[in-house]
């Protein structure tokens, strides 16, 4: 016999033959041989670079360089105004349809916001008198400063209750929220 024919009468033992329909091409190998690498592959750079990049831009577009916490409402139009001047960090007192809500920055130590649809405005004023105590306790640079936002077709006597309560407060350095127009 020759040494070809000696080769073709060799018993060989067979592999794994039995394959599904949908097979990972190559994964059964790679997990059964000695080569070096991962069986997870490569990692989606591009698409995590635009995540990334998304996430950046809008930390910045949402970024406020002065400090300001304001809980504006994005519904709600303000009024313009042509000269405006930056709001400093204060309560907010928000008036939506007849419906009055305060808020305060976390050094207040307010807990959640208060709301108040009575015509007196009592939760209001109880809330602004304690801010007030806080305020005048820890001596707060702008101790004595609110902001008040509104809707522009807000009716003036609605914000003239927000103010009354504001005063009856103690508050005496009333702002108001508005957009400024170019």
């Amino acid at each position: 016999m020759s040494a070809s024919a000696a080769g073709a009468n060799k018993i060989i033992k067979p592999g794994y033959h039995i394959r599904p329909k949908y097979d990972l091409h190559g994964l059964r190998r790679r997990r059964s041989s000695d080569q070096k690498g991962h069986i997870a592959g490569e990692l989606p750079l591009t698409s995590m670079i635009d995540m990334f990049s998304i996430l950046v831009i809008y930390l910045l577009m949402n970024f406020s360089a002065t400090g300001e916490v304001f809980f504006e409402s994005k519904g709600l139009p303000l009024p313009k105004a042509m000269a405006t001047s930056s709001l400093q960090t204060a309560p907010l007192l928000s008036v939506v349809e007849q419906n009055y809500v305060l808020e305060a920055p976390p050094e207040f130590e307010a807990g959640g916001p208060v709301s108040d649809a009575s015509p007196d405005l009592a939760e209001v004023v109880a809330k602004l008198k304690n801010l007030k105590q806080v305020s005048e306790t820890k001596h707060f640079p702008n101790g004595n400063r609110i902001n008040i936002q509104a809707s522009e077709d807000a009716p003036i006597g609605d914000i003239k209750r927000a103010m009354a309560a504001a005063v009856t407060a103690g508050w005496g350095n009333i702002n108001f929220v508005v957009e400024k127009t170019k």
